[in-house]
């Protein structure tokens, strides 16, 4: 099927909200509309720029697909968002183009596909091409009617980060730490690590946390507004080292997350979990109230080049 396309720019995020909206809602009427800084993140990239291009099947008709591939240099990783309007033709010429792209710069790398849990479609056209599911994930939400002030025992402090080197250093060892055996980890040098940090404050209006505990740094938190247009603050990460997990400091932090977010005016609060963590968070979340929103999905083909 012949189409057209031309490279996409973060001056083109209302066609991406369009587009990636049109794809979610018509799977899940209740997902939450992707906002400006996101679609820009969408089109510019997470980690290292993107590949990012709009699809249309002819001349006089709408934008209908949104494709990026962004690729994580330092974890010889690929993702890849595709995204397109219902009743759109062109989800098999989309992934043959997405690909192509990958295998011409990034033959050695793992590519990582990411699809609505709902959508068949998709599904279907990965499994034929040798693609099988790798990983679920979640979106989960709670209401802020209200939220209890957080009290903190002798000898707890909780720090803000900003953009404090010294402090900056001491988030990274927890965070590393916190995450070392989590599925798909892989360690990130703090220069590459505090610099996407340091963007995502600027852009995201991201806030950090550290807790220590008798002046040892035990865990973080950090949260941003890319919801802030759906009224949602979001927990961006939360982690504890794992030689204090178990001692209920990840509840703390997380309830100290809803209650900074509820002093801000904030209706709602998000975050995202892999629905396969073993570490007890799902069970937390849960216990704070938190429900499942939305689910999607990463596919993976170890062959992905080669098929």
């Amino acid at each position: 099927m012949s189409f057209i396309s031309r490279e996409a720019s973060e001056s083109d995020f209302p066609i991406v909200q369009r587009i990636v909206d049109a794809n979610q809602q018509f799977f899940n009427p209740n997902e939450i509309s992707v906002g400006e800084s996101e679609a820009r993140e969408l089109v510019r990239g997470f980690d290292d720029p993107a590949i990012s291009r709009i699809l249309k099947s002819s001349e006089e008709a709408d934008w209908e697909c949104f494709i990026s591939l962004h690729p994580d240099k330092s974890r010889e990783r690929l993702y890849l968002e595709m995204f397109r309007t219902p009743g759109s033709a062109l989800l098999q010429e989309g992934l043959e183009l997405a690909i192509s792209w990958a295998v011409e710069s990034f033959k050695t790398f793992r590519i990582w596909v990411g699809l609505q849990a709902s959508d068949d479609e998709y599904r279907a056209l990965l499994e034929e091409n040798g693609y099988s599911l790798l990983r679920r994930y979640w979106a989960m939400q709670m209401n802020l009617a209200s939220a209890p002030a957080i009290e903190l025992a002798d000898g707890m402090e909780l720090i803000e980060v900003g953009d404090d080197g010294a402090l900056l250093f001491e988030m990274w060892q927890i965070h590393q730490d916190s995450f070392s055996e989590h599925f798909g980890f892989l360690p990130r040098a703090f220069e590459e690590w505090s610099a996407k940090l340091i963007r995502d404050i600027e852009e995201f209006g991201q806030r950090c946390w550290i807790l220590r505990v008798n002046s040892e740094g035990v865990g973080f938190v950090d949260t941003d507004d890319h919801l802030l247009h759906d009224k949602s603050g979001y927990v961006a990460g939360l982690g504890v080292r794992r030689a204090h997990q178990g001692n209920g400091y990840g509840e703390l932090l997380l309830r100290f997350a809803i209650r900074s977010q509820y002093d801000l005016g904030r209706e709602k609060l998000t975050l995202s979990v892999d629905a396969g963590n073993e570490s007890g968070a799902l069970r937390l979340y849960e216990k704070v109230g938190m429900n499942v929103h939305s689910e999607w999905h990463h596919y993976e083909n170890p062959n992905w080049a080669r098929a």
